[in-house]
């Protein structure tokens, strides 16, 4: 999926218990969108429209003005196929303390998709041929390589650990957790200073090097970087739910400005 299109879903997003996903209007969309032309994002959401991933509801101008304006709203559809590309497959809460391997032994030119379909399911490279993953997805993996035909090509192995590591220093080490963990924190500090100076003068969310859209672009980029492991392979001090916390106090907070 192209980054606009996923930046356009997420930003219809509430990942907020006990809250339906709103309608917003271009207007909405076009500010945290912004880095791209607005023609682009017009075509995105209208393309998103057709594949059934955004609701689109037209009310009448108020009185006295000509035409009609467009609001739109996340579907369940829309928040299935975001998540399906923020790597879901990994984010799959309680692990079951296996790691899945894949050994590869040569697909040739069909290489480059195989290693995107791994990617994808939350695989990363451990060695030349050989790919790793905590989450449950032996199944898919399996399915991946009987449709491809590549079953004699590769091997899909379960194991409760490696010998002579530790997993939690593994996965540190093959999603470079050390990091992602700085820019958390680096995330947590910009966001603390606006939520403080945001209560007391709302126009300061505006503002562009440190405002709310320096924010929200900054939490997407860790949104699409983090690979979702579960909380036993985590350092002891990721911070990822305090920054996703923060972000949604932003959040409510831009509401409240009218962002």
């Amino acid at each position: 999926m192209k980054l606009l299109k996923k930046k356009l879903l997420f930003s219809l997003l509430i990942d907020q218990p006990g809250q339906e996903f709103e309608y917003h209007d271009y207007h909405y969309l076009y500010y945290r969108t912004s880095e791209f032309n607005p023609g682009s994002a017009r075509d995105a959401v209208n393309e998103l429209v057709t594949e059934a991933a955004i609701d689109k509801l037209t009310r009448n101008l108020p009185a006295g003005k000509a035409g009609r304006r467009a609001f739109f709203r996340l579907t369940s559809a829309g928040r299935e196929i975001l998540l399906k590309n923020l790597h879901p497959e990994a984010r799959q809460g309680q692990w079951d303390r296996r790691w899945r391997i894949v050994i590869v032994n040569k697909i040739g030119v069909a290489l480059r998709p195989f290693q995107r379909e791994l990617d994808r399911l939350g695989y990363r490279r451990l060695s030349r041929g050989v790919y790793l993953s905590a989450a449950n997805v032996s199944v898919q993996t399996r399915e991946i390589l009987m449709k491809n035909h590549w079953l004699n090509q590769a091997a899909v192995i379960e194991s409760r650990g490696l010998v002579g590591s530790d997993d939690q220093i593994l996965a540190r080490n093959l999603w470079q957790l050390e990091k992602l963990g700085e820019e958390y924190d680096q995330f947590i500090i910009l966001a603390q200073r606006l939520l403080v100076s945001g209560r007391r003068n709302l126009v300061l969310l505006q503002q562009a090097k440190f405002g709310f859209k320096a924010v929200f672009d900054a939490y997407f980029k860790l949104v699409c970087l983090d690979p979702g492991l579960p909380k036993p392979l985590l350092p002891p001090n990721w911070r990822g739910e305090d920054a996703k916390s923060l972000f949604f106090r932003l959040v409510d907070l831009a509401k409240t400005a009218k962002i």
